[in-house]
């Protein structure tokens, strides 16, 4: 996952930059600068044409006066806000549509933390694994706007880069109807966001039904691609989710690890065989 810096504005504001703090977008992106000189004969430009519009607009019209017209068009789709169509049981290359572009993904959580119990376990959305050990994993939490009961903690690889794990929920009046479509509009939505800040690819490695502790669900699996890290290749990326009986919520696992990284990809491999439903 990017770490900390300045990036253009991900909402594709032109001339726009927007901080990165590591976890989460600022709220507010600095424009960039402009010579005076250069804003000054802007501003003149803009007022002439304005005004040149609105003498033309009232010379054609018979009365003098302009109307206006209702614009009936939506900036923004009515229909609904996910692909609801369903990935193969099989691994395929084929990307959904919000494999790299920016895609419209809940942003009403702020239920983020890193705690680990006194077993050993980190919980989060009904979901437990056994955190890593050693040093280099922190207790850090990544900010992920669509997970509630969101827990979780990372590793720093290197700089500008780092590996996470996570446990938390999702809701389903947001849009997470049953695990199969929420293990793809997850991945989508990670792959769209700052952390991924750089993506270049997706390839899908599983995408199938998957059971834990009695409990049904799918597991999606892929490597997510950057080009802006050197000799870092992006991310093993694993979403697994769980329907738990829940009929408001559905269980998520996440985790990140390093592409061809071994001892990184063991280490979450272990968390990931820990995982347990309670």
């Amino acid at each position: 996952m990017s770490a900390p810096g300045w990036y253009p504005d991900p909402t594709g504001k032109q001339g726009a930059l927007r901080y990165w703090d590591g976890t989460a977008w600022q709220q507010q992106p600095a424009i960039a600068a402009e010579p005076a000189g250069n804003r000054l004969w802007l501003w003149f430009i803009v007022a002439m044409v304005v005004i040149g519009a609105l003498v033309a607009a009232f010379m054609l019209r018979p009365n003098g006066l302009a109307t206006t017209v209702e614009d009936t068009n939506s900036a923004r789709p009515t229909g609904s806000q996910w692909n609801e169509v369903a990935p193969s049981e099989t691994p395929t290359n084929e990307q959904d549509p919000g494999s790299g572009e920016i895609v419209d993904c809940p942003k009403n959580s702020f239920e983020d933390r890193s705690e680990i119990s006194a077993d050993g376990r980190m919980y989060g959305g009904g979901l437990s694994f056994v955190a890593p050990g050693g040093w280099s994993w922190e207790k850090q939490p990544i900010q992920m706007p669509w997970l509630y009961d969101h827990n979780s903690t990372i590793r720093v690889i290197t700089t500008g880069w780092m590996s996470n794990l996570s446990v938390g929920e999702v809701k389903r009046s947001e849009g997470f109807k049953d695990p199969r479509g929420t293990a793809t509009q997850l991945m989508g939505c990670l792959a769209s966001s700052g952390l991924y800040f750089g993506f270049s690819g997706r390839e899908d490695l599983t995408n199938q039904s998957f059971t834990l502790d009695g409990h049904g669900g799918w597991r999606m699996t892929a490597n997510v691609r950057v080009d802006n890290q050197g000799s870092i290749e992006g991310d093993v990326v694993d979403i697994i989710v769980l329907d738990l009986g829940d009929p408001e919520k559905l269980a998520v696992f996440i985790s990140c690890a390093t592409i061809n990284n071994e001892g990184n990809l063991k280490e979450v491999q272990k968390a990931v065989d820990s995982l347990r439903a309670g």
